[in-house]
């Protein structure tokens, strides 16, 4: 009886130390976890992986360890995902010097081992935060995945356990959005006659009309005037062309030029106004005319523009030599735009 009371006291005895063993070796539990992903589209390159627990034991680490995986408790990473390149970042608050750790990254296990000798302890027990980056996410999407994190009081990553947790987190695919819009290309002429009046050597002949155009085109748009003649008689009589330099109104002499500027010599028409469109070269300064038989560019814009309006006017000048008659052309106009 004496034997087996002893032996039973025995084997309390050993159930007991086995117990105490266990209770010691076994990490803590991590609690309140979550795993927030910079992006987390499916493949994804350059991808941060901020983990954050709380229940943080307040002793000194060693180690870090982060798996990321399929399967909990398993080193079967997500397929596709690439941890190579994975870094420790700054911004971790986990352990007080984050730029004291050095990681290890095995691509196979999908484990990043964060270690620093000397340890140190965690600065509180909550909000504690690892932050790993440089990483490329696995390949399928709609599919939970585990971050574990194991911390140890020892740099080999396997013993001195202190605290353990885990949480999930998953890959999303896009919605692709779509929409169109349509070129636009709007232009508006007021008018489809412009008088010069009686010309006479001592004054300038003018008129003008107003036109407007817009455009949603990447490149803009531009306004011409195509290839014509200048002023004519039915007799194929002419009052000459200013050509195609910019000059200035000179009465007694033939011309015959346009321009989109306020004038004062003669006084006639107005800068452009609204959009962002805006006079071409020769017909851009006030005061100064021209006219090129064989068709210019006389207004444009480089880029998506609403609507601009401009005041074209036109001017005459005879000689006294100039024959006398009814003199008439017609300036047509083209617009392009570029998408």
């Amino acid at each position: 009886m004496k034997n087996f009371i002893s032996l039973l006291l025995v084997l309390s005895l050993s159930l007991i130390f086995i117990s105490g063993e266990f209770n010691v070796a076994h990490a803590a539990s991590l609690s309140s976890a979550s795993a927030t992903l910079s992006t987390p589209a499916a493949s994804a390159s350059s991808v941060t992986y901020t983990i954050n627990f709380s229940g943080v034991t307040v002793s000194t680490i060693k180690c870090i360890n982060v798996r990321l995986t399929t399967v909990l408790g398993s080193n079967s990473k997500p397929t596709g995902m690439t941890i190579t390149s994975a870094a420790l970042d700054a911004a971790s608050d986990f352990i007080p010097t984050p730029g004291s750790w050095g990681i290890s990254n095995n691509n196979t296990t999908g484990v990043s081992s964060i270690t620093y000798a000397t340890g140190e302890t965690p600065a509180s027990a909550s909000n504690r935060t690892v932050v790993l980056t440089g990483i490329t996410n696995g390949s399928t999407a709609n599919t939970t995945y585990f971050a574990e994190v194991d911390t140890f009081n020892n740099t080999d990553c396997a013993s001195s356990g202190v605290d353990s947790g885990d949480t999930t987190f998953a890959y999303t695919t896009g919605v692709t959005v779509s929409a169109t819009v349509n070129p636009t290309l709007t232009f508006t002429v007021d008018s489809t006659t412009c008088s010069l009046g009686v010309l006479t050597t001592s004054a300038t002949g003018s008129c003008s009309h107003t036109m407007t155009a817009a455009t949603n085109g990447t490149s803009g748009y531009t306004i011409s005037y195509i290839a014509g003649n200048t002023l004519t008689n039915a007799d194929s009589d002419t009052i000459s062309a200013i050509g195609g330099t910019k000059a200035a109104s000179s009465t007694s002499n033939e011309q015959f030029g346009i321009n989109l500027k306020d004038n004062a010599t003669p006084n006639v028409g107005a800068e452009a106004s609204g959009g962002s469109g805006a006079a071409s070269a020769n017909y851009d300064t006030a005061d100064q005319f021209a006219f090129n038989t064989a068709g210019a560019s006389i207004a444009s814009v480089a880029g998506p523009s609403a609507v601009t309006t401009f005041t074209a006017s036109m001017i005459a000048n005879v000689a006294s030599t100039t024959e006398a008659s009814a003199y008439s052309t017609t300036v047509t106009y083209n617009i392009t735009a570029t998408y």
